[in-house]
């Protein structure tokens, strides 16, 4: 006798006594919804699109929700397309007449089924098998709106615009890569031309778009479109030795020589100059730009052109080198050389140059006094006159006895001052540096003062802190040297933190309060400081705090991390950049980035 609860269980078979009605039935309650391919036409992006999308908005995990402050978007991504999502990924979500650019920021693996994987015969199981199938999990991708993106009309134009994200996707919209550069551009704030940084990436990896070529180039705004160029607000390199600094440096400040790049200037309105690029160079490695890069081919310089990378050498580039006494300099570069001197006249208005930083508060004003009575004296002034005058006995007797300057300190101050370092310095048997500030700022000129072949690190940072504050008191002063004053200049600052650095010494503050002030008035006097160090902690708060534009190599010290305040997403990533990957914060200029750098030099290097 057949049972027909167990012939329910066997294959159907055309004896199988059942009833069709019940057959039909059964079919109807569990027949899967076909899908019809007229409802594209109701999606809000294409059928090509589709096949590339990540996933879809889901309302299975958590609800969506979008606040003025803060937004829970979860998106499932399908098993295919798991490998290409990563932390930082930028995908959009299409509203139909409108984008939402997004970033994703958290992964998630969640079970599918209802198990216990935390058992050791499972996991005893799985170390055997090594295999994982990715149809037993859930993989969630939650997203941080950037904005909304949308098509606009200007002057008979249709422009891409974008606003902050005002609006909740729908359940089930597709998650989409974005593979046109100039939604990445828009989404994400990046001007369309300007200075060249880099190109955008994510985990190292660069961002890919369907234009040719792929990338997507990182400008700096170099216009006056929306205030000035932000060379002008500053800007600072920092990274630990060996992270490639230098090499980054020279392709960004290539950027700026350009027959075509021009600033206004306050003093003429209606000219534009070039700009004079002045490094102070420690390491000797910046008078290369004079040189051309043998290793680039006519690819990568065709790549360069389609992206506006400026490269090759720059001929009017020189070499200006300090004579000092018991030193030479051989150079690695073809470029021109111009030897000079410091005269002891600049001491007159900056006496801090010759106060050695242990000097007390005290002793600090007593030396300004002496060298006032000094430079009232008739005749030349010179480093050796001033060294015989307060040598003197009865200058000694005059100051002392009339309680001008106390005994104690006037002898501290002939003791430091009297230092063999400045006599192998001041005036010596060239040109002075006072009579050539014609030659050094020349609009489109780079300007080198290298200081690697002097051993003494007094010399070293005198020379530099002359030449640093030459630039800034004509610069600031309405009877500048007109050379000076009436030249667009970008003053480049290597290892920034010996210079500009906290300190309790009164002439270390004269130094900051100095910098400070040429930080404030950069903008409106056409001059930027363009700071690279390995110790961004230790540069002074009121000269950091004026810098805009920051660029993060790849930093191992916690202290030099935290004072670069980035987000916490990017501040992780610090200590794992490779070299040529950088942090981009520059607010106004875009949202914070991650960049890669070229992996060529646009001039020699080496």
């Amino acid at each position: 006798m057949n049972d027909p609860d167990i012939l329910a269980y066997a294959s159907e078979d055309e004896d199988m006594p059942c009833d069709a009605e019940d057959v039909t039935v059964a079919d109807d309650e569990y027949a899967f919804e076909e899908f019809d391919t007229k409802q594209m036409e109701m999606l809000p992006t294409g059928p090509e699109d589709l096949e590339r999308a990540f996933g879809i908005i889901t309302t299975g995990i958590e609800p969506l929700e979008v606040t003025e402050s803060s937004a829970r978007l979860t998106g499932y991504i399908t098993t295919s397309n798991r490998s290409q999502v990563r932390l930082g990924t930028y995908v959009v979500v299409p509203y139909g007449d409108e984008d939402l650019f997004s970033r994703v920021w958290k992964l998630q693996y969640v079970q599918e089924f209802d198990v216990d994987d935390a058992t050791e015969i499972h996991s005893r199981r799985m170390l055997r098998s090594n295999t994982i199938q990715e149809e037993d999990y859930k993989y969630l991708a939650y997203l941080d709106p950037i904005c909304i993106l949308y098509e606009q009309q200007e002057d008979g134009e249709t422009v891409l615009m974008r606003r902050m994200a005002d609006r909740i996707p729908r359940p089930n919209t597709p998650i989409l890569p974005v593979t046109e550069k100039v939604k990445i551009q828009t989404g994400l704030n990046i001007p369309r031309e300007g200075i060249f940084l880099g190109h955008l990436s994510v985990g190292g990896e660069l961002v890919r778009t369907d234009a040719v070529p792929f990338t997507v180039p990182y400008y700096l705004r170099n216009d006056y479109s929306m205030g000035d160029p932000l060379v002008f607000r500053h800007m600072l390199v920092c990274g630990s030795t060996g992270t490639g600094k230098t090499f980054l440096t020279k392709n960004i400040l290539r950027q700026f020589m350009n027959e075509n790049n021009r600033y206004n200037l306050r003093s003429i309105a209606e000219i534009k100059k070039n700009p004079c690029l002045v490094i102070m160079d420690p390491q000797d490695e910046y008078s290369q730009f004079f040189e051309n890069n043998q290793e680039l081919s006519p690819s990568d310089e065709l790549v360069f052109g389609s992206e506006m990378v400026e490269h090759g050498a720059w001929p009017r580039t020189r070499t200006f080198v300090a004579k000092v006494d018991g030193h030479s300099y051989n150079g690695s570069s073809r470029a021109q050389q111009v030897e000079f001197t410091i005269p002891f006249e600049l001491v007159r208005n900056n006496s801090w140059l010759i106060a050695a930083a242990e000097l007390s508060e005290l002793q600090y004003i007593a030396l300004e006094v002496l060298l006032e009575d000094y430079f009232k004296r008739p005749g030349m002034h010179t480093y050796r006159g001033f060294g015989s005058f307060i040598d003197d006995e009865s200058t000694r007797i005059t100051y002392v006895d009339s309680g001008k300057v106390h005994e104690a300190s006037y002898d501290a101050i002939v003791r430091k001052v009297k230092n063999r370092s400045f006599d192998r310095v001041f005036d010596q048997s060239a040109i002075p540096i006072t009579d050539i500030l014609a030659d050094v700022f020349k609009p489109g000129q780079i300007s080198v003062f290298p200081t690697e072949y002097i051993n003494n690190s007094r010399i070293r940072d005198l020379i530099t802190l002359t030449l640093m504050t030459m630039i800034v008191d004509n610069k600031l002063r309405t009877s500048g040297d007109i050379a000076v004053k009436d030249t667009p200049v970008i003053l480049t600052l290597d290892e920034a933190h010996r210079y500009l650095s906290r300190s309790s010494s009164a002439h270390s503050r004269m130094i900051i309060s100095k910098f400070a002030d040429a930080a404030r008035q950069g903008r409106k006097e056409a001059l930027g400081l363009f700071l690279i160090t390995q110790d961004p902690q230790d540069i002074d708060d009121t000269v950091f705090k004026q810098i805009n534009t920051r660029i993060i190599l790849n930093l191992s010290n916690d202290a030099a991390i935290n004072v670069m305040k980035v987000k916490k997403e990017y501040e992780k990533r610090i200590p794992y950049l490779k070299k040529g990957q950088m942090i981009v914060q520059s607010p106004d200029n875009s949202d914070v980035v991650e960049v890669t750098g070229l992996s060529k030099c646009v001039v020699k290097h080496g």
